[in-house]
């Protein structure tokens, strides 16, 4: 008995007592309730309210032209002897671009010269021949009526002197072909300098010195303001866009919004396309030719729409939803129905209500649940 009581008490006894007290047997209790977790706040988001919109913007795709652009080219074959322009350099209508190697049209203007020379000489001796035979006609006319020659020999003198009248004639028509001659290789010679026809800017050069020119080939390209945007519209807005017209354009790689002047009309619609072009006035500075821009034209739509950004939406393989701001500043991610695509725009069809607030900007940072912060 002794032996069990000493094994109890200094055994079973402690080990129960520590088997307690990790159970928490001998601690206060705490009463069990829900722990409340802090949601999590996301600062740099972008709300915007849902609205219903009755017309929307829609973007045509369209160019900028210049006002006026010429290929400059020469009307005489030769080598490039001086360049004296570069792309992009301004130059002052008259400015000489281009030289081509004169020589040649030189050589054309001496042997004019020399030919008004030698016609001259021609002529003065045709006059003098002329002049000869004349006093013989004009004698022997009055011989022949005096009766002291005969018909015969009179009309072998006539036709001397109408010989000599002819080659006068000649000899002065002569003269006027070299003149008109030495008027042409002068006026080539004129062309060997290609000059600028107007003030503008050189946005092509296309040859270098060395380069060998010929009539008809384009050596530059210069254009000059204004610019114009030019845009083909559905054959819906015609009739309906008139001169005078403003509209809105943006110009993408300035990432801005241009009034332009609608300037010139298309009078017909294309059959093929089913459209007709429309050139409109942007009277700034920073726009150039060839650059890609928006043309934006109101259109107003058959019943009242939800429209909202497209990167509002939230895209996960077959699911559509935007985060949305409940009454509490907490995000909920929704399940939305799309309809048509507008210019950076969808059409909603079902999902949202006008009023409600959405994230526009940085939805990859909204969570589910998570507060809107500052």
């Amino acid at each position: 008995m002794k032996t069990f009581l000493k094994y109890f008490f200094f055994l079973i006894l402690p080990i129960v007592l520590i088997i307690m007290w990790l159970a928490g047997v001998f601690h206060p209790k705490i009463k069990t309730e829900h722990v409340k977790k802090e949601p999590k706040v996301v600062s740099g988001l972008e709300i915007e309210t849902v609205k219903v919109v009755k017309e929307v913007p829609v973007a045509y795709t369209g160019t900028v032209v210049a006002g006026d652009r010429a290929e400059i080219s020469t009307r005489v074959m030769g080598f490039v002897v001086d360049v004296r322009v570069k792309e992009g350099d301004f130059v002052k209508k008259g400015t000489t671009l281009f030289v081509v190697d004169p020589r040649d049209i030189k050589a054309q203007v001496n042997i004019m010269r020399e030919r008004i020379l030698q016609a001259e000489k021609n002529y003065n001796a045709a006059k003098a021949h002329y002049e000869a035979v004349k006093k013989t006609y004009e004698r022997f006319k009055k011989l022949l009526k005096e009766g002291a020659i005969t018909q015969h020999e009179f009309d072998q003198v006539e036709a001397q002197f109408k010989a000599a009248q002819a080659r006068l004639e000649a000899a002065r028509a002569e003269i006027k072909v070299a003149r008109e001659g030495l008027k042409s290789a002068k006026a080539q010679l004129s062309y060997a300098e290609v000059k600028a026809p107007f003030d503008g800017y050189v946005i092509q050069k296309m040859v270098d010195r060395g380069d060998t020119a010929t009539p008809g080939r384009p050596l530059a390209v210069m254009e000059r303001k204004p610019y114009k945007v030019e845009v083909a519209f559905p054959e819906k807005y015609f009739g309906k866009i008139k001169r005078g017209d403003i509209l809105e354009v943006y110009i993408e790689v300035l990432g801005r919004v241009f009034p332009a002047k609608v300037v010139e009309v298309e009078p017909a619609v294309n059959p093929m396309t089913r459209t007709f072009k429309v050139k409109a006035l942007i009277d700034d500075d920073r726009v150039k030719s060839g650059l890609f821009a928006k043309v934006f034209k109101i259109e107003k739509l058959t019943e009242p729409t939800i429209l909202i950004p497209q990167k509002a939406v939230f895209k996960r393989w077959d699911f559509t939803g935007v985060w949305v701001v409940k009454e509490d500043g907490t995000l909920e991610l929704r399940l939305i129905r799309l309809g048509r695509e507008f210019d950076g725009y969808y059409e909603v069809l079902a999902g949202l209500s006008p009023g409600e607030r959405i994230v526009v900007e940085g939805i990859e940072k909204a969570c589910d649940g998570c507060k809107v912060g500052g």
